[in-house]
């Protein structure tokens, strides 16, 4: 069974949609990193450790998707 192809169109569209649902993830996980935050705040010194792990996975997050991001938006341009 042979698959179609896609046009440039439609790669186009799914790069943008790609790029779309990067930012909407990037914009979750900057919401979670400041209610992390703001939990810190009141959160006892010997619990704070485990929200400095999270925070730290949410800065690994953005930065694996601003790296992703960056890979595509060139990929586009090309």
């Amino acid at each position: 069974m042979s698959q179609p192809t896609a046009t440039p169109a439609d790669i186009a569209a799914s790069s943008a949609k790609d790029r779309h649902t990067l930012s909407e993830t990037a914009c979750d996980l900057i919401v979670i990193e400041h209610r992390l935050r703001d939990v810190r705040r009141w959160t006892p010194e010997t619990a704070r450790a485990h929200l400095d792990a999270a925070l730290s996975s949410v800065a690994t997050a953005l930065d694996a998707l601003h790296a992703e991001y960056a890979t595509r938006t060139t990929e586009q341009e090309q």
